[in-house]
């Protein structure tokens, strides 16, 4: 009887991995959809997977046994979507498409109970918070109105950390659990000055953060977290340049605090890159660059390697060094030779006729392309089109006499692989001995510098 029962207690782990877990739904309006639905790594989300609806907005999902625990997102066509946690359990909820997180009701799943609610409470208590704010800040403190506001204040936030506290503290097990702790900041102590408080923040941010839960990767939490502790160093007043200082701040702080552990450390790194990237922030980029330690930090993984050939492009083409030199033969016929053109600068221009914002660029380019200016600088522009048709039509609407460069062999191109192009527009200015001198993301960017230069008067 006791070896029955002893095996009997063994097999009991087996039957609980072997469990099927699902996930059943009611969407009113949302009748025979097909929705789709995504896992989470960092702030990137992918789609696994798809369900779709009856005629009543119904439908039943059984998830896969290889879904790892975390936050999943259910998107109901392009710009509606639903975050959800699934930690095997099975989920049940009843909503309506027009109204999906005020109507939304879980029947079944502590986990999605517990993070709505505290989604729901937490903005609740912002939206007191923002209100009562200003009146604590600038309100005569020797009103006595000023004391009720300051009471009715401390009462709110106490009360919600009370709830944080009790949610945390109740439901240990849980990914919700450890999910609401990282996102939870408690505020700065109400007497100190705004600038005080803002040094505060700086320093005891991430102090609920553990950057060693690899777990929380599946969720957008490390991503938030880093946004908003860069917004601690930012101010509508600052130029571009005196920005990038404050980031460069920033970045050194989560730099270090992420070095805990090297699957964190990889896409926080990777994560800011591609943000300041997509503003032209350079200086941020090449502080990133010189500073990250992949060998030390990193896994050996798929990722890893991206990043690390994404770091080695980030030095190569940073401000100051040279651009390689390449020969190709433009749309006319003519053998051209990037250390042969004889202008004092030239702007080198990554587009393609796909790119909605190469096809704003290009005809704006034209505006400062003008007879005038051409002695010096001079515009070459390398299509990453693959149809000659297509580049064709579009060069033939204006008269875009610059160099036009085209070899129709997209991201496979020679000159696109020499200087690892991997979005466009991406526009370089260099000097006529090949230094890159600046890297704007904009026309608006370009022209600045062209002017700042006194490369346009």
């Amino acid at each position: 009887m006791r070896i029955r029962i002893l095996f009997f207690i063994l097999l009991i782990p087996f039957f609980l991995h072997s469990q099927n877990f699902e996930m059943n739904g009611k969407i009113n309006g949302l009748s025979e959809y097909t929705i789709t639905i995504s896992n989470f790594y960092g702030n990137e989300d992918r789609v696994v997977d798809s369900l779709t609806t009856n005629e009543n907005g119904e439908f039943a999902y059984t998830f896969p046994k290889d879904f790892t625990s975390g936050m999943y997102r259910l998107r109901f066509g392009k710009n509606q979507f639903m975050d959800i946690i699934y930690n095997r359990e099975t989920i049940r909820f009843a909503t309506d498409i027009n109204a999906l997180i005020d109507s939304l009701v879980f029947n079944k799943s502590i986990e999605n109970q517990l993070y709505f609610e505290y989604l729901n409470q937490r903005n609740l208590m912002q939206y007191k918070s923002e209100l009562l704010g200003p009146v604590i800040t600038y309100y005569p403190q020797d009103d006595p109105f000023y004391v009720d506001v300051e009471k009715k204040f401390d009462e709110i936030t106490n009360d919600f950390e009370k709830f944080i506290h009790n949610l945390i503290n109740d439901n240990p097990e849980t990914f919700v659990s450890r999910l609401v702790k990282m996102d939870y900041t408690p505020p700065p102590p109400k007497e100190l000055s705004q600038e005080e408080k803002m040094q505060f923040m700086r320093i005891h941010f991430f102090d609920n953060v553990d950057f060693s839960d690899t777990t929380m990767l599946s969720s957008n939490i490390f991503s938030e977290k880093a946004i908003q502790y860069l917004s601690f160093y930012q101010n509508n007043r600052m130029s571009k340049d005196q920005l990038q200082v404050e980031f460069i701040k920033a970045v050194n702080v989560i730099m270090g605090v992420t070095n805990v552990n090297p699957l964190v450390y990889e896409y926080t790194m990777n994560y800011l890159i591609s943000g300041f990237e997509s503003y032209g922030f350079e200086k941020v980029i090449t502080y990133i660059a010189d500073n990250i330690n992949l060998e030390e930090n990193c896994v050996n993984s798929e990722r890893k390697a991206e990043l690390e050939k994404k770091v080695e492009s980030l030095k190569k083409f940073a401000v100051g060094k040279k651009a390689p030199d390449f020969t190709a033969t433009d749309l006319k016929g003519n053998n051209i030779k990037l250390s042969e053109v004889e202008a004092e600068y030239t702007i080198l221009v990554f587009w393609a006729t796909w790119c909605p914002h190469c096809t704003q660029l290009i005809p704006d380019l034209k505006k400062i392309y003008l007879p005038d200016n051409r002695e010096k600088f001079e515009i070459i522009a390398v299509s990453l089109d693959d149809s000659p048709e297509d580049l064709e039509q579009f060069l033939s609407q204006d008269d875009y006499s610059w160099i036009n460069l085209c070899d129709y062999k997209k991201w496979g191109g020679e000159i696109i692989q020499k200087y690892d192009i991997y979005a466009t527009p991406t526009i370089f200015l260099l000097y006529k001995d090949g230094t890159i001198l600046d890297k704007p993301t904009t026309y608006k960017e370009l022209k600045n510098t062209l002017f700042e230069r006194n490369i346009l008067h």
